[in-house]
């Protein structure tokens, strides 16, 4: 990892996920809390991703037969999420108790004091995946308890990859046998290849990822930066690094690549990139570990059990190192509530839980014992021996190289400073090196400000 690394059932499944890494609550003993019977209730704020859908339409009604607290979930967007707490917080308001977080916003609100401490409430860290309690944690102090992860990793479209006759074709124009890549090079041979072919009646695109300016492109193009080595920041970021060799290199292989994403690259989002891999127009994709159950959904996709995914591609010194995307859930300092508060969020992250969550299609699961659960791992798709949860052993493998966004107070603004930069390079605008070269000085302004 790099510098800033660490500094930095009940109804039916919804849909494919996993979540493993979680709390027993301090004080009551593991699975259901014990009733207050002081008629409380608690206000959440969660993202409208599955993972905030289930708690809203199953545990958190659960919660209040099995205790008698209420708990009221509003399902919001993640940039508006962001900027309520801002709100909220700025006037000390205790309206809500509990809010979802994006990981890297944990600097900004920690530093600010907005946050209760958690670490009284885990009783079980070692069954946590480590990286999860890392990005929640900041001073020393836990404070959010980690929902799902889901680190970037390669896709690919085993059903094209098991073809004979792509196979042929491939091993007679570039010599080399067809498999899951593991170096950028190797991969970047395969898109070039598969780039305008057809298979089942498709015109292919090499790959597809996120690159929508705002924070879609920052988050792809994170994931080569790691794997070429590229530090975007000096060890306490209070100089943006972005134009060093390391980074251009891994800049120009990303902008490079960007020529044999489907039309209209630069908007691709990560539901335009999940609907190109269900209608099989990709061969390959950078997205996030935990879409594949999209993939799986006969409702919805024509290449069903047909997805499989692989660790990121290395760069030339052999790292190996995707973008991580967790959420976490976070007590406000300003609540009526904080220990009733403090309860619930490790009460949704029981080892139960987290198996729970993961079945129904919230993320991927936060502990390390989620990922040996047989409730899980013995489950397969309809009328099929393909298994659902067939992405769990990459996702943990994953998960020891991953690496998070830079880990400091203004990372929301760092992203929309360096997204604009790249949004200009992909769509041929700048040069690589000018643009960076830009993103370094806008950026150490902010830093001076």
């Amino acid at each position: 990892m790099n510098s800033f690394t660490g500094r930095r059932n009940r109804p039916a499944a919804i849909a494919v996920a996993t979540l493993a890494t979680a709390a027993l609550l301090g004080g009551c003993a593991a699975g259901a809390p014990q009733a207050t019977g002081d008629d409380k209730t608690l206000n959440a704020i969660f993202l409208p991703a599955a993972w905030g859908t289930v708690v809203k339409e199953q545990l958190a009604p659960q919660y209040e037969e099995e205790t008698g607290v209420k708990v009221n979930v509003e399902l919001i967007a993640r940039d508006a999420i962001h900027e309520k707490m801002a709100t909220l917080f700025a006037g000390q308001d205790s309206s809500y108790d509990i809010f979802n977080l994006d990981y890297n916003w944990i600097p900004e609100f920690g530093q600010g004091g907005h946050l209760v401490p958690l670490d009284d409430v885990i009783e079980d860290r070692e069954d946590f995946l480590p990286l999860s309690l890392d990005v929640a944690t900041w001073d020393d102090q836990l404070l959010g308890i980690p929902q799902t992860v889901h680190p970037a990793v390669l896709w690919y479209n085993s059903a094209l990859y098991t073809d004979p006759d792509t196979m042929a074709a491939y091993q007679e124009e570039t010599g080399d046998e067809l498999k899951p890549p593991t170096t950028m090079d190797e991969w970047y041979e395969q898109v070039t290849f598969f780039d305008g072919r057809e298979f089942n009646g498709q015109e292919l695109s090499g790959w597809a990822a996120q690159a929508a300016k705002g924070f879609g492109n920052v988050h792809t193009w994170l994931s080569f930066a790691f794997s070429y080595d590229c530090e975007p920041f000096n060890e306490d970021f209070t100089e943006s690094t972005l134009s060093t060799p390391e980074c251009i290199e891994a800049t120009q292989r990303w902008a490079d690549m960007m020529k044999y994403m489907p039309a209209g690259a630069n908007e691709l989002t990560y539901d335009n990139v999940t609907a190109a891999a269900q209608q099989g127009t990709i061969a390959t994709a950078i997205q996030w570990s935990w879409g594949q159950f999209a993939t799986d959904d006969p409702a919805t996709s024509q290449t069903v059990g047909q997805w499989e995914i692989a660790p990121m591609p290395a760069g030339p010194s052999g790292t190996s190192a995707g973008h991580l995307a967790a959420w976490v859930i976070s007590v406000s300092k300003y609540s009526a509530n904080v220990d009733e508060a403090k309860k619930f969020a490790a009460w949704l992250e029981t080892k139960e839980n987290d198996v729970f969550q993961a079945k129904n299609g919230a993320g991927d699961p936060v502990r390390i014992s989620s990922y040996d659960a047989d409730e899980l791992l013995s489950e397969t798709l309809p009328d099929s021996d393909v298994p659902r949860f067939r992405r769990l052993a990459t996702t943990l493998e994953a998960m020891q190289s991953a690496q998070p966004r830079p880990r400091f107070a203004g990372e929301e603004i760092w992203e929309t400073t360096l997204s604009t930069e790249l949004s200009a390079i992909s769509l041929g605008e700048r040069g690589v090196e000018e643009g960076l070269t830009r993103a370094d000085e806008a950026q150490n302004r902010n830093l001076a400000n």
